[in-house]
C-alpha cells in the first residue's frame, strides 16, 4: 500500500492507494503542481472555484489523452496492418 500527502490550500490529505499500475509519487507531483499553478493564477477567486477550474482542468488533461491515446492505437493498428501484409506477400 503506498501513500500521498496532498496540500490543498494549507490542508494536508494522506491517501493511501493500493493500485501498483500508478506511481504514487509521480501523482501527488502532478496534483501539487496544477494546485499551486491554481492557487497562484486565481488568488482572487475563492478555494472551492479554484477547486472548480482544477478538477475542470484535470478532466481536459485526461480526454486529451485518451484521445492520442486512441488515435496512436489506431496508428499502430495500421501499421501492423502493412506490416503484417508485406511478410505475407514475402513468404508466398
Amino acid at each position: 500500500m503506498s501513500r500521498i500527502r496532498i496540500d490543498i490550500f494549507g490542508q494536508s490529505y494522506d491517501l493511501k492507494t493500493d493500485d501498483s499500475e500508478v506511481d504514487t509519487e509521480e501523482i501527488e507531483n502532478y496534483v501539487q503542481a496544477k494546485i499551486k499553478h491554481y492557487e497562484k493564477a486565481y488568488q482572487s477567486l475563492p478555494p472551492h472555484k479554484v477547486m472548480l477550474l482544477l478538477v475542470l482542468d484535470m478532466a481536459r488533461d485526461y480526454i486529451l489523452t485518451r484521445r492520442q491515446l486512441r488515435e496512436l492505437e489506431k496508428l499502430l493498428a495500421t501499421s501492423v496492418d502493412r506490416l503484417a501484409g508485406k511478410i505475407d506477400s514475402i513468404m508466398e
